[in-house]
């Protein structure tokens, strides 16, 4: 009851925050606990909410002017066992339960009827009714803590998880960026889904998972319609490509290592999808394409990406790019203008900006799918406005009599391609649309870059005319996955 640590969190996403089952959240919500604090009704961490007596953030859960939890009688299974924890190893060999020494409560030594404590928990774990919750709920398997003393292993849970990778997907955190960004290094791609940015702008939408399978980085993404995988498996080194001469002897144990990895990975969309059409795999690359219908997977094409040469887009030379030259112009006439990195200060008036660039475009009339994908994009935008840093996004803004009228993000998908992400210009300033790409392509021509992705066209007819008069040199193919 002194305790001025628990259900407190220092920031908004702390992975510290409790993850409750979906009975646990059921049993919550019909307890007072509203059910917008659980972004997933089949089992999240729940979102916590600013506490309005201090810095930080409380579980919505918890009283602070008395210091008792609403539910406690419910609470769920990772405030039961707290400071105890259950967390893979640091190598993810194992899962075990371990002391958090960052409850206060504790001294430096364990005590002896902490550790007894922690022998019940060890046998309630390992009963098969809590298996079964572990293996529907993975995430209440922690990542590892090194400030977590391990007490005891959990060998019936690891042989289940280590039997059943499929079945124990991590959430995707900023802790696994990095071993995200060392597989996607590994495919020699120019196409734009190969990278951090255009997937995670899409995270309150979509719930990302991952697992490793057969040394195969696999990337899953769930939303209403159920799971799909928007990048093939992705190989944690490039031997497992076949990619390199001298590995070409390797190729047959790469096949059979891809072959078990997407075997595994369509067996645990089907289970979760209840065997729907919505299981699949996006983005293979073309040159994947024949070992994977040798494989026997049927694939489709999916809207190519546009390629183009920087130093055209640049320059803008030539009658070929008369009227994009002759915009850009009017533009830099017509108006007192500056072309600046984007810096935190300009979010709010670039979500500003981008609401306003919306209702134009509803105004202006939009095809049914781009009015779902406009409905959308907000949260997306926020998202690479907020965590630019994180994602590795480059922005830029547009100040016409200043004020912020165009923004612009891109990423660099290897030191030869930029991608551009995301462009907002205020339709009402003609020719700022031109000017903002133009003056992007020159910065990346600057970095050296030799060509802009600008991505796909998501079946929008309006937006294919709009690349294509910007005259690609090369429409890059990929292909959908599915099982025959």
């Amino acid at each position: 009851m002194q305790c001025d640590v628990c259900c407190r969190f220092p920031e908004a996403e702390s992975f510290l925050r409790p993850y409750f089952t979906a009975a646990e959240i059921r049993r919550a919500v019909a307890r007072g606990i509203n059910p917008a604090h659980f972004p997933d009704p089949n089992g999240s961490q729940v979102s916590v909410v600013p506490n309005p007596s201090g810095e930080g953030y409380l579980c919505p859960a918890f009283d602070p002017a008395t210091s008792h939890c609403r539910i406690y009688e419910d609470r769920p299974l990772d405030c039961q066992i707290y400071p105890l924890a259950i967390m893979w190893t640091a190598d993810r060999s194992a899962v075990v339960l371990g002391w958090d020494t960052k409850c206060p409560f504790m001294p430096d030594a364990v005590p002896s009827e902490i550790l007894a404590h922690a022998r019940a928990i060890t046998v309630m774990i390992e009963q098969e009714n809590m298996l079964a919750t572990v293996m529907a709920n993975p995430r209440l398997i922690g990542r590892f803590q090194d400030d977590v003393v391990v007490l005891n292993p959990l060998p019936k849970l690891s042989a289940r998880v280590t039997r059943h990778p499929s079945s124990v997907t991590r959430p995707l955190t900023p802790a696994d960026h990095d071993r995200f960004r060392q597989a996607l290094t590994h495919v020699e791609t120019p196409l734009a889904h190969f990278a951090l940015a255009p997937h995670l702008i899409w995270m309150n939408l979509f719930r990302y998972s991952w697992a490793e399978i057969e040394g195969y980085f696999c990337l899953f993404a769930e939303y209403a319609d159920g799971m799909y995988m928007p990048l093939p498996p992705l190989p944690f080194r490039t031997e497992d490509l076949g990619l390199r001469a001298e590995m070409a002897q390797s190729s047959v144990l790469s096949t059979q290592s891809l072959a078990k990895a997407l075997a595994e990975c369509f067996a645990m969309m089907r289970a979760k999808n209840n065997g729907s059409a919505v299981s699949r795999v996006e983005n293979a690359p073309e040159e994947w394409v024949p070992e994977l219908q040798a494989l026997g997977y049927r694939l489709k094409p999916k809207d190519p990406d546009y390629l183009y040469r920087t130093a055209d887009l640049a320059a803008l030379a030539g009658d070929r790019y008369k009227s994009q030259r002759a915009t850009c112009n009017r533009f830099e006439r017509e108006h007192r203008h500056s072309f600046e990195p984007y810096r935190d200060p300009d979010r709010d008036a670039c979500l500003t900006l981008f609401r306003v660039w919306a209702a134009q475009k509803q105004a202006a009339g939009l095809e049914e799918a781009g009015r779902h994908m406009l409905a959308d994009s907000e949260s997306a935008h926020r998202e690479a406005l907020m965590h630019h840093r994180e994602l590795g996004l480059i922005g830029y803004v547009v100040r016409v009599e200043g004020t912020v009228r165009a923004y612009t993000f891109g990423y660099e998908r290897s030191l030869s391609v930029l991608c551009v992400l995301l462009e907002v210009a205020d339709r009402t300033v003609h020719g700022l649309a031109s000017f903002i790409f133009r003056e992007c392509c020159r910065t990346a021509a600057e970095r050296g870059c030799e060509f802009i992705n600008t991505m796909d066209d998501s079946g929008l007819p309006s937006l294919a005319r709009s690349k294509r008069a910007y005259h690609p040199i090369r429409l890059v193919p990929s292909a959908i996955v599915t099982e025959l």
